[in-house]
Formats: structure tokens, C-alpha cells, sequence
């Protein structure tokens, strides 16, 4: 009976202890490089909210986090998760299954990117008003598993290629391990393309555009066998940070 009764004292005090650790505590753990700082941090690790959020100097902005207790039946950690910030807002689930498996789902997106200024000038963004939707996206450690999402956006034509800006609608899946971004322009034939993301977070983006191609071919006189392709690569942080 002694046994039973220090049995529940111990899992009543670890479970207190346990819902009663602050997010304060948990940012300062998992932030080991000091990249995180906020004016303030309230709640606890299952319900909390974090003010004024910068990472790596840049302002990200006000995030609502909720713990969701009856995804532990569905085999999942599950969070809701609300960002409000000057450039990106977005809203909906993410966390981890029991099988080791990231995830998003039900998640809207919008994204805004500011006009930076440099040496006292402003430097013009290449992309603007992205809206994005993602169903659901989820991967472990080989990869991406499955993806469905789509959403809109406009590229701004800096060097007058195109005329005028583009609209342009995205679509997301997974191919081979990999994210993949399908872009194509609206109306269709001026530009289109796909990202491919590995989940060591390098791209491969490939671009096309039938409008150039028939101005390069009038101008050259060449026919090609194979539309022509512009192609980069590089680290998606890196992508990130020149937005």
C-alpha cells in the first residue's frame, strides 16, 4: 500500500512539475546559440505566447502556441501555432508523430516582404504577396513522406524581361524524398518552373520561359531542339535571408 502510495505522489509531482515548466525555460534550452530574443515570454511550454520575437536580428513578430492534448491519442505531439509579424503571418498545426514524423497541416500563409535599405537606398524584393495554403506537409529524417498545398504569389520584374510584373501560382508535393514547388505564371507560357528542396535544405530551381526563348530565337536566328533553361542552386537559408 506504501508502495502504491509513493508511486502516485512521484507521477503526481513529476506531472506538476512537468506542466508547470515555463516556455521561458524551453526557448533558453533549445536557443544555444543565443539567436532568439524577445521583449516578452508568458505561459508554459503548452500554452504560451511570445512577444516581439527576433531571430538572427530580424524582427519575426508576435507567436501563440497551444498544445493540442487529444492529438496523443491520434499518435501524435501536436501544436497549433499562430505567427503575426510585419513580414510573414501564417496559422496552423505543426509537430511531430510518434513515429518520428514532422509535420504541417491546415496551415495558411501570407507573406509580405519588406523594402530594405541599403547604404541609404531601398533595394526592391524579387518576390512579393505570397498566399499559401498547405493541407498538409510531412518528412523525417530521409526526407519528405507526402505534401499537397498551393498558393499565389508575384515576381517582380526588376530587369524588365517580362514588361510588367508576373502572378504566379505554386503547387507542392513530393517527388523522390524531395519538396517540390511547381510554379507557373498566370497567363500561362511566360514563365514557369519547380523547386526541388532535400532535406538537408539545398534547392535546385530550374526556370523557363517560352516568351524569351521565341525573343532569343528571333534575335539569333537559332532553332532550338529544347526550350532553354535557366538553373541555380543553393542552400534555402541563404535563399531566405536575401528576402
Amino acid at each position: 500500500m506504501k508502495i502504491r502510495i509513493t508511486i502516485l505522489i512521484f507521477i503526481t509531482f513529476f506531472l506538476l512539475l512537468v506542466l508547470s515548466f515555463p516556455m521561458r525555460g524551453l526557448v533558453s534550452l533549445l536557443d544555444d546559440k543565443n539567436k532568439i530574443s524577445t521583449t516578452s515570454i508568458e505561459g508554459f511550454w503548452w500554452k504560451s505566447q511570445l512577444n516581439e520575437v527576433v531571430i538572427d536580428g530580424r524582427l519575426i513578430g508576435n507567436i501563440d502556441l497551444i498544445f493540442s492534448p487529444f492529438s496523443l491519442f491520434k499518435g501524435k505531439f501536436q501544436f497549433y501555432i499562430s505567427l503575426s509579424g510585419p513580414e510573414l503571418k501564417f496559422n496552423g498545426n505543426l509537430g511531430v508523430t510518434f513515429l518520428r514524423e514532422n509535420f504541417i497541416q491546415d496551415l495558411t500563409l501570407s507573406a509580405n516582404p519588406q523594402v530594405k535599405i541599403q547604404s541609404g537606398k531601398p533595394i526592391s524584393q524579387n518576390i512579393s504577396n505570397i498566399e499559401a495554403y498547405i493541407a498538409y506537409f510531412s518528412f523525417n529524417t530521409k526526407g519528405c513522406v507526402r505534401a499537397k498545398g498551393e498558393g499565389t504569389g508575384q515576381i517582380i520584374d526588376m530587369f524588365g524581361l517580362f514588361s510588367r510584373n508576373l502572378d504566379i501560382a505554386i503547387n507542392m508535393k513530393c517527388t523522390k524524398g524531395q519538396l517540390e514547388l511547381i510554379f507557373e505564371s498566370t497567363p500561362s507560357g511566360v514563365l514557369e518552373g519547380e523547386v526541388l528542396i532535400n532535406n538537408d535544405f539545398e534547392y535546385v530551381l530550374e526556370a523557363r520561359s517560352q516568351r524569351l526563348s521565341n525573343k532569343i530565337k528571333e534575335i539569333s536566328q537559332l532553332n532550338f531542339q529544347k526550350e532553354p533553361s535557366l538553373k541555380i542552386s543553393g542552400r534555402l537559408d541563404q535563399l531566405l535571408n536575401s528576402f
